[in-house]
């Protein structure tokens, strides 16, 4: 049986769009921030911290967040934390001058984390209840809608920039995109109802890797007693934390390469600043590609090898990135890299979640910590190492969180009952 995809899920790809359309113009527009407020490059780095200290944050609050509101309103909850920000952001901050306007956008970029990653989580989480058994291709095709918006998003920001208008067009875009699918959000809810799986559901049966596993805990007669509440207990297994592993390292890799991949490219081909920063789209591009195409892929392959190979093909995209002497060849390497980093994300989290034991609001907060933690501590470390040493030594690092991550994909792998 296809996936059938129903209003919500329609929605929730939507979601995921409007969240990827505030962190991938987030970041073009942190280095503009320089220059109108007077504040040093390293100061502007913590924009991204913000980024991540907010999804962090996310992850605190989600499981409470769902126990009290249910699925539906915390994703209604969560975009509109996101919308509120987003207008802050395009208004207040050009009433203030400096230091002041500087904090004023990095607590608006905090709460708007909280807002669309708490949306991000209990969407995913909800999409995996919403099509049991074909979780990994509604959660694959959900990334990929993010990451086309995302390639297309900072093409709107240097549009608007070469017509003269300022950085806070980008969050005015954000707001509008975030209004959108919230509308979208709640026309679905009314439309489709409660008929989805309700909160307190649990599957008897997980399914990982596109086969049937037995929920351990679950064994025996399946009595009402038996279902577990996915809302409470706070215990994941071991398996659960290795494919988390796998996660900081999918994560890590591509932030670092978004972050530093560009003044790799200028040390290493002797790229402008602007040549290298247009050629990082190559990476975003084949992030886009890669998750479009990754449903049939993970189809004929399955989903633990295909993960074995994204792994592979972005150790592959990297290594021809670092030894390239041309700007051309670097920009084919990103490609590359971003092809194999399209479908880590999607698969290692449904991966988790068919972890977790009947607990995917749980699963989905882990996960919004891991990622938060990789998002902002992969690009901090390598930018520390970078002062001290280089940042094309630094990046060597990359490699081995690659293969890192092949190591907890292999060492999670569900064994079959």
């Amino acid at each position: 049986m296809s996936l059938k995809r129903t209003p919500i899920t329609w929605a929730i790809y939507g979601t995921n769009g409007a969240w990827a359309a505030f962190i991938y113009l987030t970041g073009p527009i942190s280095p503009i921030l320089v220059d109108d407020f007077g504040v040093s490059a390293a100061s502007a780095g913590l924009v991204g911290t913000a980024l991540a200290v907010g999804s962090i944050t996310a992850a605190g609050i989600g499981q409470a967040a769902v126990r009290r509101l249910d699925r539906d309103v915390a994703m209604r909850v969560g975009l509109t934390i996101l919308a509120v920000a987003a207008a802050a952001l395009a208004t207040l901050p050009r009433l203030l001058d400096g230091w002041l306007a500087f904090v004023l956008v990095l607590v608006l970029v905090w709460l708007a984390a909280i807002g669309g990653a708490l949306t991000l989580n209990v969407g995913t989480a909800r999409l995996s209840d919403l099509h049991w058994g074909h979780s990994a291709t509604a959660i694959t095709e959900a990334n990929a809608v993010a990451a086309w918006v995302g390639l297309f998003s900072p093409l709107a920001l240097g549009a608007a920039l070469g017509a003269g208008l300022g950085w806070w067009v980008g969050y005015m875009l954000a707001l509008v995109l975030a209004l959108a699918a919230l509308g979208a959000l709640v026309l679905a809810g009314r439309v489709q109802g409660r008929a989805a799986t309700p909160l307190a559901h649990s599957h008897r049966i997980t399914i990982v890797a596109d086969e049937l596993y037995e929920a351990p805990e679950l064994n025996g007669p399946a009595t009402d007693d038996a279902v577990l509440d996915p809302s409470t207990g706070n215990q994941l297994p071991r398996q659960f934390w290795l494919a988390m592993l796998a996660l900081f390292a999918a994560v890590g890799t591509e932030f670092a390469i978004n972050f530093l991949g560009s003044t790799l490219i200028r040390d290493h081909t002797g790229a402008s600043p602007s040549q290298a920063t247009t050629a990082l789209a190559a990476s975003i591009l084949g992030v886009a590609v890669g998750r479009t195409f990754g449903t049939p892929v993970t189809g004929r392959l399955g989903p633990h090898t295909t993960l074995i190979s994204g792994f592979l093909l972005t150790l592959v995209g990297f290594t021809v990135l670092w030894t390239a002497q041309v700007l051309a060849v670097a920009t084919t390497g990103l490609f590359i890299a971003g092809l194999g980093l399209a479908t880590l994300f999607p698969l290692v989290i449904d991966r988790g979640i068919g972890l977790s034991q009947g607990r995917p609001d749980l699963a989905m907060s882990r996960v919004a910590l891991t990622a938060g933690l990789a998002t902002g501590g992969a690009p901090f470390v390598l930018g520390a190492l970078g002062a001290l040493i280089s940042v094309s030594t630094a990046m060597l690092l990359v490699p081995v969180l690659i293969i890192t991550g092949l190591l907890g994909v292999i060492a999670s792998r569900p064994q079959p009952r």
